[in-house]
C-alpha cells in the first residue's frame, strides 16, 4: 500500500498596525508600506496526502463549514497544493481540512496564511526541499501577503508584499480584536481608494526600528475609504476607544479593527466593556506571535518517504 501523510498546523491571522499606501504600479497594484504582526487568532488546518508519486495530476479536496469559504480549485490553500506539488513533478490526492476562526473578509489574512501554511507544511512532510527564497517566489505567485506568513511574526513589508523585512517587534503585546459581522472586499477598497499617494511612510519606518506602538503610528490610509463606507467599522473604532483603549486601527483593508490597550491587565476590561455595549460585534483579547509560529502544531502521524525534489 502507498505510504500516506498526515499533519495538523495551526494558520495564525495577522494584524496591520501601520498600513500607508505609496503608489500604483501600471499593472493596477498598489504599493504599501505596512506593519505586519500575527497573533494568536488561529485557524486549524489538517492535512492529509495520499498516492504520491512522480508526474501523477493532483486532485485536491478542501473542507471546511465556514460560510463564504470556498471548498473549490478557487480557494488559496488548493491552489498552494497544486501550484507546490507541480513545481516538484510529483501528483497526490491531497485533502486540506480547514476549521475556521479567521472569518473571510476581515483584513486578518486568513486565506493567505491557510496557503501558507499549506505550503511549510507539505514541503516539509513529504521531503521536497524547496528552498527558502523558491518558496517565497511561489508564495508571491498565490497573492500578496502569503510571503509574509511563511515565517510570521513581526515585519515591514512593501512593494505588493515582495518585500519583507522581519523586525524584532513587540512578542507577546496584548491587543484587542474586535471583528463586526460583515465583509470587507480587499479589492473593493484598493480600487475605491483615490486619495493622493503617502509621500513617505515615517510611521512604519519608526515601528521597524521598534518604537512602541502608539496613537500616532496606528495609520491606516485605506480608512479613508472604507470608514465613511462601512459605518459599522467606524462604529466599532469608536466603541474601542470609548472602552479605554489607547488606540485603535482597521486592519488590512478590514472589517476588523485592533486596538492598544494601556496596560497588559486592562486588556480583559477593555473587551468586556466594549462586548457590553456592542453585542453584536465578536471581540476578544489576543496577542503578537514570535516569529516561526505558523510552523507550529507538530505533524501527526507522518510517514516519511524519500525526497521528490
Amino acid at each position: 500500500m502507498p505510504p500516506t501523510f498526515a499533519a495538523t498546523r495551526d494558520s495564525p491571522a495577522k494584524v496591520n498596525l501601520c498600513l500607508r499606501v505609496l503608489g500604483r504600479r501600471a499593472d493596477g497594484y498598489h504599493l504599501l508600506d505596512s506593519i505586519f504582526a500575527t497573533i494568536d487568532l488561529c485557524d486549524r488546518i489538517e492535512i492529509h496526502v495520499s498516492d504520491l508519486r512522480p508526474h501523477r495530476d493532483t486532485d485536491v479536496s478542501i473542507r471546511c463549514l465556514f460560510p463564504d469559504v470556498p471548498t473549490d480549485g478557487t480557494n488559496l490553500a488548493a491552489r498552494a497544493a497544486m501550484i507546490l506539488l507541480d513545481e516538484c513533478g510529483v501528483g497526490a490526492s491531497v485533502t486540506i481540512a480547514i476549521a475556521k476562526q479567521i472569518p473571510p473578509g476581515a483584513g486578518l489574512g486568513g486565506g493567505s496564511s491557510n496557503a501558507a501554511t499549506v505550503l511549510t507544511c507539505l514541503n516539509s512532510i513529504l521531503n521536497l526541499n524547496v528552498g527558502k527564497q523558491r518558496l517565497h517566489e511561489l508564495a508571491l505567485q498565490l497573492g500578496a501577503d502569503v510571503p509574509f506568513f511563511l515565517t510570521g511574526g513581526c515585519a515591514r513589508v512593501r512593494g505588493i508584499g515582495e518585500h519583507i523585512e522581519p523586525i524584532q517587534g513587540w512578542p507577546g503585546l496584548p491587543l484587542v480584536l474586535a471583528i463586526p459581522p460583515i465583509a470587507v472586499s480587499t479589492a473593493w477598497a484598493f480600487r475605491a481608494y483615490a486619495a493622493g499617494f503617502a509621500r513617505g511612510a515615517e510611521e512604519a519606518s519608526r515601528l521597524a526600528a521598534g518604537i512602541e506602538p502608539d496613537a500616532s503610528l496606528l495609520v491606516n490610509d485605506l480608512e479613508t475609504v472604507v470608514l465613511p463606507a462601512f459605518p459599522e467599522v467606524a462604529a466599532v473604532k469608536r466603541g474601542l476607544l470609548e472602552a479605554g483603549a489607547s488606540a485603535a486601527v482597521m486592519s488590512g483593508s478590514g472589517a476588523a479593527v485592533v486596538a492598544l490597550v494601556p496596560s497588559p491587565t486592562a486588556q480583559q476590561g477593555v473587551a468586556e466593556t466594549f462586548r457590553s455595549r456592542h453585542g453584536e460585534v465578536r471581540v476578544q483579547g489576543v496577542r503578537i506571535l514570535p516569529a516561526g509560529a505558523p510552523a507550529s502544531g507538530a505533524p501527526a502521524s507522518v510517514d516519511r518517504t524519500p525526497s521528490y525534489a
